[in-house]
């Protein structure tokens, strides 16, 4: 089960599309514009956005921008009457979109298949990462030192006894913090550890 997020000003198209999402056994939230939406997802584990390009004050382009820098694993999918090519290739360009999908568009099995296994292969991904945070934590918790470990976007994914910053953090020697970055997959962990067996770092 998958939580979507759908963005349109035009409400009976949100009740539509809820109505057939919660048939389909999926979470749903609302919004009626960008700014509304860039809140929910800071406030909620969405899986798919999925927005109409016209929105009020803030566009749709930009809002896939803000969302893929605030919810990168978050996949989008744009459901648009809008046919301009250029606005059409900076939405892809600038967000992270999965479809594109032209209005009026019938919410058929077909359809509705094609966007809840988007929802879907978010969940599985966010499910291996949270497993790969589990193997790091059987690592690190067998050491005594104190550490922190921070997903490619800033947030934490795990800590002991170590408080750091890792937006303006600047590792020095006197620190005696080690910082190492792991590739994977699913994107690059940051680990901040101490060298000896004991310290908290403030913020």
């Amino acid at each position: 089960m998958a939580l979507y997020l759908l963005v349109d000003s035009h409400e009976p198209t949100r009740r539509i599309l809820r109505r057939k999402l919660l048939a389909a056994g999926q979470d749903v939230q609302e919004a009626g514009s960008g700014e509304e939406a860039l809140e929910q997802l800071s406030n909620s584990d969405v899986d798919v956005l999925l927005t109409e390009l016209r929105l009020p004050e803030m566009d749709g382009v930009e809002l896939l921008r803000a969302a893929k820098q605030q919810a990168p694993l978050t996949k989008q999918i744009v459901l648009t009457d809008y046919m301009q090519v250029h606005t059409l290739l900076a939405a892809v360009n600038a967000g992270n979109v999965s479809r594109m999908m032209t209005k009026p568009l019938k919410i058929d099995e077909r359809i509705l298949s094609i966007m809840t296994k988007i929802g879907d292969e978010v969940v599985e991904t966010k499910q291996r990462k949270r497993n790969l945070v589990n193997h790091f934590e059987s690592v690190l918790l067998s050491s005594d030192r104190p550490y922190c470990l921070f997903f490619e976007d800033g947030t934490i994914a795990s800590q002991r006894s170590l408080i750091i910053n890792h937006s303006e953090q600047e590792v020095r020697e006197e620190d005696q913090i080690q910082r190492l970055e792991f590739p994977t997959q699913f994107g690059t962990y940051i680990l901040y550890q101490s060298v000896v067996g004991s310290i908290t770092k403030p913020v």
